[in-house]
């Protein structure tokens, strides 16, 4: 090797340098910007919905923006032309695929400028021509089966007591309308031009029901009365109708209904029968039918069902003795106290038969109606408190708890299964604690159930049980680490449609049982690639026909790559899309094999792509966010690490914007429980979105969502053990600086970001949001969000994890509590609550606020005021994203902390501040 002399070295040395300095200046020239809280405004997203016009000729989605500048966009796929409709909504196609139907609503400037609401403007589109139609003060409307005619509901008038409004019926063709007035309800009979009308007038003048043909231009009145007429229901495939009209009673509150069928309407054999409770011996005393459960016919119209509450009577008269009133406590106070009598034998706390009873469930007993033979049948009662209405069997699904409910009340719940005869009302046991059954099969012979790890039917004629698996499969979900008692299978698909056989979900494959025990086949190969395999409904189907393609997702539980197949049972599976991104929404045309699905990733947005039946040279039709190539965008990539207890987990590990080889960043733990299978889901950019991927890269900021597993009784100990470890395989990787990783979490996952800095000392900073502080005390709350019941069931079994009560295991309750570990909080910690949180108890917060407090730690608390669980108000959520980039800022980066985080600031100082907030 050539020997340099000093000189030269000097020379070489000052050409490398040169050579860097312009490829640095290079690398900043290409360099892209990266978002500002500006920038976010222009952000969208696809909205929920996306439907193909029937003929598959034209596709619509929602566009749904950061400024509120909304949309839906209308792809011509064989012109390929695209229709901008700006602010449009509740979209729909006419059956024949030449019009559509929509609202405009207006402008978000137009809505915070009114000092009252502004209704959205209807607009008909003739998607074969140019003509289309706009009227004002429309609530909603529908087309005929065959597309040919149009129903505008208009909002009732101002002032008006009554629930009618006027009805205006447009003939699509001629452009002739009809208009009725003081309609209620209305609903198109299938396959027909025939609209059953509900008419509510002022004072009940008029009021009836109407059956109008705009074809001829009939107008028939089937019933009329001084009553309420609700709940219209066409019998599928038929000319019956079906309806409540109600009726008051002497020494009753409220109304009962009448219940009044028309059998072949508009015929020679045309009958009207109605159902007078009184008429029947069978109905139960002081009871009545309500409205609250829909009509619903039998596939055959011989029987209805609905549904049967206690009539509440009138309060009794003062009883008299002798001819004196006897004296009462209610007649010695001026008012009934404000009291609730709570008792521990109560199976359903006094708050959960509140808020049943406010959802008008509790009580409630299905029964049916047998029309032609005039008989009276109770489905539902103590005993069997719930059946599973199936329109085409005579034999009903019941199910009983009641055995089960001391159980239940901590998290245990099972039942008792029983076949219902809806002729004769009787019920027969045919399971006993199960948790996990199927419907009954098209042909009405079987019931599918689940018993240990394996799948049974049984069979109603023969009366017996047969074992249909045998342990070829795990279709129990054994990977669920709630201590709950029972495993809880991958479920059952659907029946296939000649009753003969069924199909279920293992762990990662599609499986056909037969009935017979003997011809079970396994649809899919996912096991020795480790993906998943879940059947995709593309239409409201009841059943599955095994001569008909299956699609199916398909999701790999390693590589989180994901696509569609197809396969018809014993045939060979055609894979026909894998993508190294997040597919879903998959949808197709009613009446041709063209289907949508759309694709994303971290860094490129969603986009609908149309395809097929191949899915081959599938055309992308929709580009959100063109925009985003002007800027700089972080990457995504999994990491893999193992637990304490030797199991391998991955998590999901996001680049920062304009990422640098060699360049050590600060890096942000979100966690939750398992977050790894969103590696490819995108993040949109928004002020309000406070734990956004996006904005956190934006700012520099590597992101780790590692997938967290739970041991019972330890939760916030082994959580910390994960996350320990998930940290670790990120900084032995030489991207992020131990000494700047940060953690933030919300609800469950804000409990273990406020216990974990109690427990290890990674963390630089930390932010919980909404979480649990205190088990001890928070065990024994009520659980207000989810029907006021106790929480012992989510602390014993659900996601606390904790097995037994507070008394059988203090030690652990105190141990996975984070004030009782608050002398060990050596990391800064903000902690979000709002004080109107009614899922975790915000005085949590507070716990923690006074523990840390006493203790002399750094912890900042943020309330916000008539918050609940997650902040709603925009200017709350955005404030809450700037103090946590605020509070990273300061402790991951070293920049200059705000006065807020360094110190108190007084009530006084804080309500001036806000009172001039935009000076």
């Amino acid at each position: 090797m050539p020997s340099f002399s000093k000189p030269s070295r000097r020379l070489t040395l000052f050409f490398v340098s040169v050579l860097i300095l312009c490829f640095s200046q290079s690398i900043a020239q290409d360099s892209k910007k990266t978002l500002t809280v500006r920038d976010y405004e222009q952000w969208e997203s696809l909205g929920f919905r996306s439907v193909f016009s029937p003929d598959g000729n034209w596709f619509f989605y929602e566009i749904r923006r950061n400024n509120k500048k909304n949309e839906i966009r209308l792809h011509n796929l064989k012109t390929n032309t695209l229709k901008v409709l700006s602010e449009g909504s509740r979209a729909q196609f006419s059956a024949n695929s030449k019009w559509l139907g929509y609202f405009e609503n207006p402008s978000a400037e137009a809505r915070e400028k009114s000092k009252t609401p502004l209704r959205s403007t209807f607009r008909l589109m003739n998607l074969t021509g140019s003509d289309s139609l706009e009227v004002k003060d429309v609530s909603g409307f529908s087309f005929t089966d065959d597309g040919k005619f149009l129903a505008m509901k208009r909002y009732p008038t101002k002032g008006k007591k009554s629930k009618g409004s006027d009805l205006v019926i447009r003939n699509l063709e001629t452009g002739q309308e009809f208009n009725f007035g003081n309609v209620a309800g209305y609903d198109w009979k299938d396959e027909s031009s025939w609209v059953a009308m509900t008419i509510d007038a002022d004072g009940q003048a008029g009021n009836g029901v109407q059956l109008f043909d705009p074809l001829s231009g009939t107008l028939n009145v089937l019933d009329s009365k001084a009553a309420t007429y609700s709940g219209l229901k066409w019998r599928e495939g038929s000319n019956d109708l079906a309806i409540f009209r109600s009726f008051k009673e002497d020494g009753y509150k409220e109304e009962s209904q009448h219940v009044l069928v028309w059998q072949n309407l508009n015929s020679k054999k045309e009958t009207k029968t109605v159902f007078d409770q009184g008429q029947f011996e069978s109905f139960p005393e002081h009871h009545k039918v309500i409205t609250a459960r829909s009509l619903t016919w039998s596939d055959n119209g011989d029987y209805l069902f609905f549904a049967i509450k206690q009539w509440e009577q009138e309060p009794a008269k003062k009883d008299k003795k002798d001819g004196e009133e006897k004296e009462t406590y209610q007649d010695l106070t001026d008012e009934a106290p404000a009291l609730q009598i709570w008792h521990s034998k109560d199976v359903k706390v006094i708050p959960e038969q509140e808020l049943s009873a406010s959802r008008r469930r509790d009580n409630q007993f299905m029964s049916v109606w047998h029309i032609g033979k005039k008989k009276f049948v109770q489905l539902e009662n103590e005993l069997v408190e719930s059946v599973n209405i199936q329109t085409d069997h005579p034999i009903l699904l019941g199910v009983d708890a009641t055995p089960y409910e001391k159980e239940a009340m901590f998290g245990r719940a099972s039942r008792d299964m029983y076949l219902v005869d809806i002729v004769t009302g009787s019920n027969t046991k045919i399971l006993t604690d199960v948790n996990s059954l199927g419907s009954i099969s098209p042909n009405g012979e079987d019931v599918p159930y689940v018993k240990g790890d394996d799948y049974y039917i049984y069979n109603l004629k023969k009366k017996e049980h047969v074992r249909l698996t045998n342990g070829e499969a795990i279709f129990l979900n054994y990977d669920d680490d709630h201590p709950t008692p029972k495993r809880r299978p991958y479920g059952i698909i659907a029946w296939e449609k000649s009753g003969n056989s069924f199909f279920v979900n293992s762990k990662y494959d599609v499986w056909q049982l037969s009935v017979n025990g003997k011809n079970n086949r396994r649809l899919t190969n996912g096991k020795s690639d480790e993906i998943r395999h879940r059947y995709t409904f593309l239409e409201f189907e009841d059943f599955i026909d095994q001569n008909e393609p299956m699609y199916l997702s398909t999701f790999g539980y390693k590589s989180k790559k994901s696509g569609y197949a197809r396969v018809i049972p014993g045939k060979e599976l055609e894979q026909l899309i894998w993508e190294d991104a997040r597919l879903s929404r998959l949808n197709k045309a009613e009446h041709a094999d063209v289907y949508a699905y759309s694709s994303e990733t971290f860094s490129d947005s969603p986009d609908f792509f149309v395809a097929s039946k191949s899915f081959k040279n599938a055309k992308q039709v929709s580009e959100t966010n063109p925009f985003q190539k002007d800027f700089a965008w972080g990457k995504a990539e999994l990491v893999e690490y193992t637990n304490a207890n030797g199991k391998k987990l991955q998590g999901a590990l996001y680049y920062p914007a304009n990422y640098e080889p060699g360049k050590k960043y600060p890096m942000i733990t979100y966690i939750y429980e398992l977050l790894s299978d969103g590696l490819h889901s995108y993040s949109l950019p928004s002020q309000t979105s406070y734990y956004s991927r996006t904005v956190f890269t934006q700012n520099g900021y590597f992101v780790l969502r590692p997938d967290i597993v739970f041991d019972a009784g330890d939760p916030g100990i082994s959580s910390v053990r994960t996350m320990e470890a998930a940290v670790k395989a990120v900084v032995d990787k030489g991207i992020v600086d131990e000494k700047r990783v940060g953690l933030v979490g919300h609800s469950w996952g804000g409990y273990q970001a406020g216990f974990a800095v109690t427990q290890t000392d990674i963390f630089a900073a930390s932010v919980a949001g909404a979480g649990l502080t205190n088990l001890t005390s928070m065990a024994g709350m009520i659980a207000w969000a989810f029907g006021g019941a106790p929480e012992n069931e989510h602390f014993e079994v659900s996601q606390e994890r904790m097995v037994v009560p507070i008394y059988e295991d203090v030690e652990g309750y105190v141990r996975n509590s984070s004030i009782f570990n608050v002398e060990k909080l050596n990391t800064p910690l903000l902690f979000e609550v709002g004080d109107n949180d009614k899922n975790v108890d915000w005085r949590q917060g507070i716990e923690y606020y006074n523990a840390a407090r006493r203790a002399r730690k750094q912890f900042v608390l943020l309330v916000y005021a008539n918050e609940g669980h997650g902040l709603r108000a925009e200017k709350n959520s955005s404030d809450y994203q700037y103090r946590i980039l605020k509070w990273f800022g300061h402790y991951l980066k070293g920049e200059e902390a705000e006065p807020w985080i360094n110190q108190g600031i007084p009530y006084e100082e804080q309500m001036k501040s806000l009172k001039n907030w935009k000076k």
